[in-house]
């Protein structure tokens, strides 16, 4: 497509067709840069580019780049041109490590889906548990993505039959400390966090939309309740280049 002054008035646009359609082209940008096929930092085509590539006249692509904008996956600036915005969120290890709150201080929320869950034995967690190798534990898999950019992979185990219930009660609560909370404990803090670096396995890099040379980061983590003891054992990889570890004292222990 060519843009001249035939090319349809900015008013065009507004019709129900143009709004479904810079919907589809913002929709569209959003899967190349949460894929990979634009990444952090990269320049987007200038909007002739963007304009013949998706068959729309320039005030169309300003709506949909304006949406991502909003959405914060671009960033836009003036006179240079629109950008994929970078993705590096602090993310602190404390007493209370919550996923939520390290996100809300970066003004960005998480949306967690839970991939699968199985009952097995306790094996490799027994021991940050507290419990014999034979026990039976319940083990969830779930991911976080922000910004529609997978951040993060989690493995976390629960000892039963103390946490029976689990998976419905985060189904229903929508995040693990008020799932908790539901299941008669009221409060939890982090006794240990073990970081350690590697390569993702192939499994790995596709559910975190990374190259499988792209190194992850690794929390081994294990939570326990006022009592001391252990409720929740777990390991975490973060998207290296997304998330950056952060160690210090909680506000109150300053």
């Amino acid at each position: 497509m060519t843009l001249n002054a035939s090319s349809p008035p900015a008013d065009a646009a507004d019709t129900p067709a143009a709004v479904r359609r810079w919907e589809a082209i913002a929709a569209e940008l959003r899967q190349d840069i949460v894929q990979g096929r634009l990444t952090p930092g990269q320049k987007l085509p200038n909007e002739t580019t963007l304009a013949e590539r998706f068959g729309v006249n320039r005030h169309t692509l300003r709506q949909a780049v304006q949406s991502l904008a909003q959405e914060g996956f671009v960033r836009v600036a003036h006179g240079s041109g629109t950008y994929v915005r970078e993705l590096v969120l602090d993310y602190a290890l404390q007493r209370r490590t919550r996923l939520s709150q390290n996100l809300a201080a970066a003004g960005e929320t998480a949306d967690r889906e839970l991939l699968g869950h199985e009952v097995v034995r306790a094996g490799e967690w027994a021991r940050d548990l507290g419990v014999p190798a034979t026990a039976k534990v319940q083990l969830m898999y779930s991911r976080a993505k922000v910004r529609g950019r997978p951040i993060n992979l989690a493995t976390s185990a629960y000892p039963l039959p103390r946490f029976d219930g689990m998976v419905q009660a985060l189904a229903e609560h929508g995040s693990v400390t008020r799932a908790l909370q539901a299941l008669g404990v009221p409060d939890y803090t982090r006794q240990r966090s073990v970081v350690s670096c590697r390569l993702p396995t192939a499994e790995e890099a596709d559910a975190l939309a990374r190259p499988a040379t792209q190194p992850v980061l690794v929390v081994r983590y294990v939570n326990v309740d006022g009592d001391g003891q252990p409720v929740e054992a777990g390991r975490t990889l973060f998207a290296a280049d997304a998330v950056q570890l952060t160690v210090e004292p909680d506000l109150q222990e300053r």
